[in-house]
Parts: structure tokens; C-alpha cells; sequence
């Protein structure tokens, strides 16, 4: 019986088992573990408030975190979908415009690439931007080339961190790191530029930074979204498959094609 393909991937801890169970359904044996921890800022309450209460146009929403972290902070203290029912919505990616119909919120906008990038198309297409007010319900550690783009646009731009990351750097999280050298993985995936950034951060810290690059070196390098792919050649890295929507599940269906054919 032919060995089953390994992969390895890094996301957070709520959605490793369904990463398991998908990468079991194409065919392949999976090692994943979150790097980080996603921290809800309840701080931000006061800045949804103050940015609805002065009347908004565009509401964005780049990933499902921020729809999850941005209903979980006004629960019970602000009614964020009524206020979203006078703003356009946009959602950056399936999972993200998912999550906001499942509460109840209408999606007038998502841009064919997931990406920062696919949103600065559409909006460049779209046009009228002067004077806009637009707000951004999403992580901390989020990119500022969209909100360059948009200031020079004239939009006015409010950028609301809903959620923080925290790097796990236990004992646990050092063992995960030697299974994952033992494990020797024939794919690796990186969901995110963040993602890939702390995961070389916590190696070096763990002081596995040499073997890690040895099992990089040896896999094939799989990222997701354009962005990602280009952070990790910044390290010199090659990248074999890059995902262009942007999904975990696209990239799954890209290396069954790579592997099986």
C-alpha cells in the first residue's frame, strides 16, 4: 500500500480538527498546531460605537476572526447588525461573507482575489472614494498598504483592531516544533504572512531554527494568497504552490493535484 503524502500546517486551534478531517478527505496525513493565540479586544467596543455613531458607508471585514471577534465584543452592548444595515458590507473571502450571513448580515461586496489586494481593485474600480467614511473591524496586526491606498483616495478611514495576536511559545508548543522535525513533512502550508513569520520567530526561540530550515528546505513550500508567497521568498525561500483564492481548501485541491496528479 502506497505511503500517504504528509503535510503540515499552522492554524488556530479551532479550526485544526476540521484542517484534519479536509486534508484526511484528499488523501493526505496531517501534523498541524497553532503559533499563535487570537485575543478578543474588548477595548474596542468604545471605537464601534464612537465610528457607527458618526455614520459610516463602507464597513470592511477582511477575515471570519473579525466577524466572530466584532459580534463577540458588542454582544449585549451594541446592536452591530442593525448598524451594518446602513453601511455597504464587504467581506474578503467566502469564510468571512459565510460567517457574516450566519448572523443575519447582508454582503454587498467581495472582491474576486482574497486579498488586500483584490479589495484595492474593487474599490479602485468602483471609484467615488473622496470623503467616504469606511471602517475596518479586523486583527491588529492587519497591513497598512489598503489604508495608504485609500487616504490617498480621500477616504476617511477608521482601522479598529477587534482582535490581537499572542505567540503560544510553551513547552508544548517546543515539542510540537521536534515532532514536526521527526514528522518530515513532504508539504508545508502557510496560511498567512504572520503565520510564517512567528512560526521562524518561535524556531529560532525554541533553538530549532537549523532544523526547521532543513525541513523546509526538503518540503514543498505551499502559501496561501500572493502575499505569503512573497514574505517567505523575502527569506530567501522558495515557494512551490501558491493558492490564488486564497482558501485552505483551494490549497488542498492544489497539492492533491500536485501529489496524485
Amino acid at each position: 500500500m502506497e505511503t500517504r503524502k504528509k503535510i503540515a500546517a499552522f492554524r488556530p486551534d479551532n479550526v485544526l480538527k476540521r484542517s484534519k478531517e479536509k486534508a484526511d478527505r484528499h488523501g493526505f496525513d496531517f501534523l498541524g498546531f497553532s503559533v499563535f493565540e487570537l485575543v478578543e479586544r474588548k477595548e474596542a467596543l468604545k471605537e464601534i460605537k464612537e465610528v457607527f455613531d458618526a455614520v459610516v458607508d463602507m464597513v470592511v471585514f477582511t477575515s471570519l476572526n473579525g466577524v466572530k471577534n466584532s459580534f463577540s465584543i458588542c454582544e449585549d452592548e451594541f446592536n452591530l447588525k442593525e448598524k451594518l444595515m446602513d453601511a455597504e458590507v464587504y467581506a474578503i473571502g467566502p469564510a468571512t461573507r459565510k460567517e457574516l450571513v450566519r448572523y443575519g448580515v447582508r454582503v454587498d461586496f467581495m472582491p474576486e482575489e482574497y486579498s488586500a489586494k483584490g479589495l484595492q481593485k474593487l474599490l479602485d474600480a468602483q471609484g467615488g472614494l473622496e470623503a467616504k467614511r469606511i471602517a475596518f473591524l479586523r486583527s491588529a496586526e492587519g497591513g497598512t498598504e489598503i489604508l495608504d491606498f485609500l487616504d490617498e483616495k480621500g477616504a476617511l478611514v477608521k482601522d479598529i483592531s477587534v482582535y490581537e495576536v499572542q505567540i503560544t511559545d510553551s513547552d508544548v508548543e517546543k515539542e510540537l516544533f521536534s515532532d514536526l522535525v521527526s514528522y518530515n513533512p513532504d508539504y508545508v502550508i502557510f496560511t498567512s504572512s504572520l503565520t510564517f513569520k512567528t512560526f521562524l520567530v518561535l524556531a529560532e526561540k525554541f533553538g530549532l531554527h537549523e532544523q526547521i530550515l532543513d525541513v523546509l528546505a526538503t518540503a514543498k513550500i505551499a502559501a496561501i494568497g500572493d502575499l505569503t508567497a512573497e514574505t517567505i521568498r523575502e527569506e530567501g525561500m522558495k515557494v512551490d504552490i501558491v493558492a490564488g483564492k486564497s482558501t485552505y481548501t483551494e490549497v488542498l485541491k492544489m497539492l492533491k493535484e500536485d501529489a496524485f496528479g
